[in-house]
């Protein structure tokens, strides 16, 4: 089973087009978006179309969830108010309700591999922004949870938000689509193992 996995496209909808080109060409069998289309460009409604139309799996990112339920639920980013406030002015109700619908994390099992895809580790799957905060990465917290019992029973665990490529031992994490230094993943899994590689775009 081949499976590409791209996040991030930051309403960057020359790039989502592009990365989207450049899947179709390795013949995958799944695709996963990680979440994240608003905040950035200024093809957000496009970027949405196009991923609503699609047969893409969908995640949703922390921009998602500030789309939905607005910027109080995560006390860094109250200089982005006015940003979801008129955006979301500009959706639909079936925008909405595709943001609705969107999961939090998706998994997939072949050929007995476990493999789980979100935005970003949970540190609270319940709560209003249940993802860890980035600092998280640079104070040991982020470290601790990729030993946690919740990361490791998965072969693997794939992430975004960071805007970074990284390993850390069974979680990877995949670069930013529409920002500079843009990746995909692209993950093979079959009966010897689970291989991926970082890809370019």
């Amino acid at each position: 089973m081949k499976i590409a996995v791209f996040s991030d496209i930051h309403g960057n909808l020359k790039a989502l087009k592009a990365v989207l080109e450049q899947i179709k060409e390795k013949n995958v069998d799944l695709t996963v978006f990680l979440g994240d289309i608003f905040q950035g460009g200024h093809e957000e409604i496009e970027c949405l179309e196009l991923l609503k139309d699609s047969e893409i799996v969908c995640l949703k990112g922390n921009c998602e969830l500030y789309m939905q339920y607005g910027v109080d639920i995560d006390p860094d980013v109250e200089y982005l108010r006015d940003y979801y406030d008129e955006t979301r002015k500009k959706l639909t109700s079936e925008h909405m309700q595709f943001i609705r619908e969107m999961s939090l994390f998706y998994e997939s099992e072949c050929n007995g591999h476990k493999i789980h895809f979100s935005h970003f580790l949970f540190s609270d799957i319940h709560a209003a922004y249940p993802f860890f905060q980035l600092s998280d990465l640079k104070n040991g917290v982020f470290d601790k949870a990729c030993e946690s019992e919740d990361v490791t029973k998965y072969e693997l665990s794939v992430i975004g938000h960071c805007h970074q490529n990284f390993v850390k031992g069974n979680v990877v994490s995949v670069s930013a689509s529409g920002l500079e230094g843009a990746s995909f993943l692209l993950i093979d899994d079959n009966e010897e193992g689970v291989n991926f590689e970082h890809i370019g775009i």
